[in-house]
Formats: structure tokens, sequence, C-alpha cells
């Protein structure tokens, strides 16, 4: 089957765009109503029976031993329950989109770790460019003046998630960790059952007491913006070209500027979108040297 290309393509990348753009922009909107814990816990309790559906239907439910429990919590660690806290305590802080664009750079610290951990995935020279060129545009988004009202607080704690997410991508290409699916809803799994564990514990019953907008919302950043973009991302992946599949990572952060300025009113300075070029342009020159990684979501 030949690779994707043309319109069935780019209906494709916008649509997986448009929905992990929305992401930021909900989580925004949402830390006003919902702890750190109470989004997280939402947003992997209601992925993982999405997930759970989606294989039971394709009949891929087979394949949970020991070695996938392991590493289910590892990956629900790191994938799921660090990022998914982390993220929500950021947009407390700092407006959806440079929050995106600080996260757009997730390949400049995989390429880093993979250095450093993975034998024969060592940066070339035109890699380390781009990872400086990167840095640089990190800079511009994180500061003086260029957060519209955030704080360096907030940059750093999605910095930390990005950074979460890399360890992730790292510790699952270091050996072979079981079947990719039954990964995906033990990840979701785990993630969903800790949070909201530690909302419950933290927050207590009162957590669940809030308006129906808001569940509506946090049900579509479940369900629409988390784990069907990433359903449909892992088909493309397996029908489009490496470089084709990348261009998401670029498309997004404009999703999430467009959607937060319409949405809440959050106009970014020049200064953020200028920082996010050269973000974007430093995560181009890494992807094309290499391929890019695995989606972190």
């Amino acid at each position: 089957m030949p690779p994707l290309s043309g319109a069935a393509l780019w209906v494709r990348l916008v649509t997986i765009a448009a929905l992990w753009g929305a992401t930021y922009p909900l989580i925004r909107y949402l830390s006003a109503f919902l702890s750190p814990f109470a989004m997280a816990g939402l947003r992997g309790v209601l992925a993982a029976i999405v997930v759970f559906i989606f294989l039971w239907m394709r009949g891929g439910l087979g394949g949970v031993t020991r070695q996938v429990a392991v590493a289910s919590l590892m990956l629900g660690t790191f994938a799921g329950v660090l990022p998914n806290t982390l993220i929500p305590l950021a947009l407390q802080r700092m407006e959806a989109a440079p929050a995106s664009l600080v996260q757009a750079a997730g390949p400049l610290i995989i390429t880093l770790l993979a250095g450093l951990l993975l034998p024969g995935e060592k940066p070339t020279r035109r890699m380390l460019a781009g990872v400086g060129v990167g840095f640089f545009g990190m800079a511009l988004v994180v500061g003086s003046g260029g957060l519209g009202g955030g704080t360096a607080v907030g940059s750093a704690l999605i910095l930390a998630a990005t950074c979460s997410y890399a360890i992730s991508t790292i510790w699952i290409r270091m050996a072979p960790r079981g079947p990719a699916a039954a990964l995906a809803l033990g990840q979701q799994a785990v993630s969903g059952v800790v949070s909201g564990g530690l909302a419950l514990a933290v927050d207590g019953p009162a957590v669940l007491v809030q308006p129906t907008e808001v569940w509506v919302l946090g049900i579509f950043l479940a369900i629409f913006a988390t784990a069907i973009p990433l359903t449909l991302f892992l088909g493309l992946a397996t029908r489009a070209r490496a470089a084709d599949s990348a261009m998401v990572g670029y498309i997004q952060p404009v999703f999430a500027t467009l959607i937060a300025a319409t949405w809440l009113g959050e106009v970014p300075s020049w200064q953020v979108l200028a920082g996010g070029a050269v973000v974007l342009s430093g995560v181009a020159i890494v992807t094309t040297a290499r391929g890019p990684g695995p989606a972190s979501r």
C-alpha cells in the first residue's frame, strides 16, 4: 500500500493536530474548577475506557503479562500521572499558547537523552545545532514579557512534564516491553487509578461536585483531545512517511494558539510567536536529521 499523500494525508494531519491542539486551552479553562489530580484522574480513567472499547472491538485485548504490568506502572507514572498533573499546575500560572510551544520542544529533550542512554543514537552535529536553536527559541518564549501574564514557574512545570514524557519514550526504546496495545491500555489505567485515588485522598469526594459544563469539557478532554487523536496518530504512523507524520507536531501549536485566542481571549505576544517559530525550526532540524520519535500523549 502506498504511503498517504495529498488531501487524504492533510485531512488526517489537520484533524489530529486540531484535536491535540485543543488540549492546552481545555486544561487551562478546567484548571479553574478541577484540581490537577482530579483532572489527571478524569483524563486517565475515561481514556482507558475508550482504549479498552477500541481494543475489545478489534480483538486486541490479549498480551497482558507480568512484564506488561510492570511496564504499565512505569509508563502510567512518567507518561500519565506526572505530566497530567504538572500540566494543569502550569496552566494555572501561564497561558495555553506558550505552554504548547514549550512542550513542542519534546524531540529536543529526547535527542539529548537518547545520546546519553541509547547506544547508536549519538546526536550528529546537525542535530545538536537543532537542539541549540530550539532551546534558544524556548528562552524567547519564557523570557521577560513573553508569557502574557504567566510566570517562569509555569514554564518550568511544562518543561518538567516534557522531560517526563521523554524519559518514558527513552525507557520504552531501551528494551521490548510488550504489545503496544496492552501497554497503551495499562498506561491509561494506571494513570487514571493513581491520579483518581490521589484526588479523592487530597481533595475529598467534594471534587466530584462540579457544574455540568465542567464534566462535559472534561469528557471532551479525555476522549476527543486524548484517546481519539492518539489512536488516529498511531494509525497515521503506519500509513504515512515518518517526516509527514512529524508535521502534526508543527501544526498542533498553531491550533492551540488559535483556540486559546478565540475561546479564552489569550492572544500571545510577538515574543511568544517569534520564540515558537524558532522552537519549531529547531525541532524540524532535529527530526528531519533523525526521524520523529513516538508520540508522547
